[in-house]
């Protein structure tokens, strides 16, 4: 048999494999999202969100009748976007940050990583990002003053090799100006 159809048949039957791993990997990722996000009242954290440059998903783990996280549509809009300069590869990276509340207004008081994602600029981007949420309280108790959030902010590569290379080229242009 020529080695030309040796090959050929050989990226017929590999073919299906690789997209079948592809897709094995989006789903298993799918799958840990889903379970990072549902509600377990057991949990360290008061809040879980999901960060990607594409969707912002906040879940409430516990103390939904005692606090609120005050929807922000257009915040979590911009801190996506602020994320996909940073989707220049696949990474998946969490992080938690406890949340220190005034006991007579329930606004922030301070914030501190408990746990980083390593990324410095990506820990600069979740201080920034809860520095815009406001909390309600139905029964008008400020409780709790001390809680985490967690961070699951998952970057996906979208651009070649080549394009960002020569993004970065461009901007290391800009800086010498």
């Amino acid at each position: 048999m020529p080695i030309f159809m040796q090959i050929f048949i050989s990226l017929l039957l590999i073919t299906p494999f690789i997209y079948s791993c592809s897709s094995t990997k989006i789903d298993r990722i799918m799958v840990q999202n889903n379970a990072f996000l549902k509600a377990d009242p057991f949990s360290d954290e008061l809040y879980r969100v999901l960060l990607l440059s594409d969707r912002y998903i906040v879940s409430q783990m516990k103390l939904n009748d005692i606090i609120e996280r005050v929807k922000d549509v257009e915040g979590d809009t911009a801190i996506r976007e602020k994320l996909n300069k940073f989707d220049k590869i696949n990474e998946n990276r969490e992080g938690i940050i406890t949340v220190w509340l005034f006991p007579d207004s329930g606004e922030l008081m301070k914030l501190r990583p408990k746990k980083m994602t390593y990324i410095r600029e990506i820990d600069n981007l979740l201080i920034e990002d809860i520095k815009r949420w406001k909390f309600r309280f139905p029964q008008e108790v400020i409780e709790p003053v001390v809680f985490d959030i967690k961070y699951r902010i998952i970057l996906q590569k979208k651009q070649s090799d080549e394009e960002i290379m020569k993004e970065v080229r461009k901007n290391l242009r800009e800086k010498k100006r």
